[in-house]
C-alpha cells in the first residue's frame, strides 16, 4: 500500500506475507470502494437534512467512508498515491474535537450519547489504518473484533438500543424551576442507517484483516 513499504496491488493480490492468501484480491477492493462510495451517498443525504448533533455525526461518518474509499482504491491499483499523514491528521483532529467537546458537556453536567464515544474510537482507528509505520497484531485483531461486534448491533438494530443510553447523566431545569435528569441527544433516525453503518464496521474490520494478513 501507498506510504506504508508494502503493496495490496496487481501481483500482490495473489499471496501475502508468510505464505497466507490475501483475502483481499483487487475485484473485491474494488467492490469494498464502491460500497462506500454508497455510504458516503447516504450520510452525505442524512448530514443535509438532519440538524445539531445528528448534522455533526452524519458529517463523522461522511469523512469515514471517504477515507475508506481512498483506502479501498489505493489496495486496488498503485496510479492513487495516498496521503496516509494528511489523512492521520484529519481523523485525529475529529476524535480530538469529540473528545474536548465531550469533556466540556461533562463540565457542563450535560448528557453525552454514547455513540459519540464509539465515534471517536472508530476515528482513533482510521488514525492507526493509515499509520505509515505499519500495523501490531494485538492491536489490529481487538480492533477487529470491536468493528465486527458494532457490525453485529447495527445489523440487529440493537444500535437504536445504545442511542438511548447517555455517556454519564446531565440535569436540566425547568422553567418552573424544578430539576430533572436530561436525556442525550438521540443519533440515529433512519431505517437505511441499519444497512449502511453495518456495511461501514464491517468494511473496516475486513480492511484491518487484509492488511494484517499481509504483514
Amino acid at each position: 500500500m501507498p506510504a506504508r513499504g508494502m503493496s495490496m496491488s496487481s501481483g500482490a493480490m495473489s499471496s501475502g506475507g508468510h505464505g497466507i492468501t490475501n483475502i483481499l484480491p483487487s475485484w473485491l477492493a474494488l467492490i469494498w470502494a464502491l460500497v462506500f462510495v454508497a455510504i458516503f451517498i447516504v450520510h452525505a443525504r442524512h448530514a443535509r437534512a438532519s440538524t445539531g448533533q445528528r448534522r455533526l455525526w452524519h458529517s463523522g461518518h461522511v469523512l469515514m467512508s471517504l477515507g475508506m474509499v481512498f483506502m479501498y482504491v489505493a489496495s486496488w491499483t498503485d496510479r492513487l498515491a495516498t496521503p496516509s499523514r494528511f489523512w492521520q491528521f484529519v481523523f485525529a483532529l475529529g476524535a480530538l474535537l469529540i473528545v474536548a467537546w465531550t469533556l466540556g458537556q461533562a463540565i457542563n453536567r450535560r448528557a453525552v450519547n454514547v455513540l459519540w464515544l464509539l465515534m471517536a474510537i472508530d476515528l482513533a482507528a482510521m488514525v492507526y489504518m493509515w499509520s505509515p509505520s505499519g500495523l501490531r497484531a494485538p492491536v489490529t485483531w481487538l480492533l477487529v473484533s470491536y468493528l465486527a461486534g458494532q457490525s453485529l448491533l447495527w445489523a440487529s438494530d440493537r444500535m437504536r438500543s445504545v442511542d438511548r443510553h447517555a455517556l454519564r447523566g446531565g440535569f436540566s431545569v425547568t422553567p418552573e424551576g424544578a430539576v430533572g435528569t436530561a436525556v442525550a441527544e438521540p443519533l440515529v433516525c433512519y431505517r437505511d442507517l441499519r444497512a449502511s453503518m453495518c456495511a461501514m464496521t464491517l468494511g473496516m474490520a475486513y480492511m484491518f484483516a487484509a492488511m494484517q494478513l499481509l504483514m
